[in-house]
């Protein structure tokens, strides 16, 4: 797979400039580790308009679904959210994988409390995790040439200047919890 010309330096600056806009906060002073709720005061509509200023900016399509959610629906209910809505010991570990080891995220978290934990750097893996699937070859061209980037964010076709399509977030959730599952077992298989 080619290696995407977008930096790590530069998503990690569109992500914190798309969450000074949409939450009015100085870009300079947002901590990538802090969690956007608890930190910033984000709200759920904020997440929306977060996202879209993020799809925007890079071309890309973020996880429209919550990552439990997609265990339940490729994995089996009621493996990630117990009867209860709290998340059960294996959608914990997860979710550290995911989120990384935060205070408090563990089994039994009201499944709805989950969002409090994401931080800017979960939203710059996660953009940087779609940008690293560039295809092989351009789908407009077919053309092996590579890949480029005029305004640093935005990936076009060396050759043709179509912009790189990318699977979206969702697919690319689905495939990792599938992997993580093949290579850990964390959840029961019925």
């Amino acid at each position: 797979m080619p290696t995407s010309p977008v930096t790590r330096e530069r998503i990690e600056q569109e992500v914190r400039q798309a969450l000074a806009a949409t939450l009015r906060k100085d870009a300079a002073t947002i901590d990538l580790d802090k969690p956007i709720v608890k930190a910033l005061g984000a709200t759920s509509i904020d997440f929306l308009d977060i996202n879209f200023r993020l799809e925007s900016t890079f071309g890309v399509q973020l996880a429209t679904q919550l990552l439990l959610d997609l265990v339940e629906e490729e994995l089996g209910e009621g493996v990630a959210i117990d009867r209860d809505g709290r998340i059960t010991e294996p959608a914990a570990e997860l979710l550290r994988m995911y989120l990384g080891e935060q205070p408090g995220l563990k089994a039994g978290l009201d499944a709805d409390e989950v969002p409090s934990f994401v931080t800017p750097m979960v939203l710059v893996k996660s953009v940087g995790g779609i940008l690293d699937h560039l295809p092989e070859a351009c789908g407009a061209c077919s053309s092996t040439d590579g890949w480029k980037t005029d305004d640093g964010c935005k990936v076009v076709c060396a050759s043709c200047g179509a912009a790189a399509t990318y699977p979206d977030g969702d697919e690319l959730s689905k495939s990792w919890i599938h992997q993580v599952q093949a290579e850990k077992g964390l959840f029961p298989v019925s």
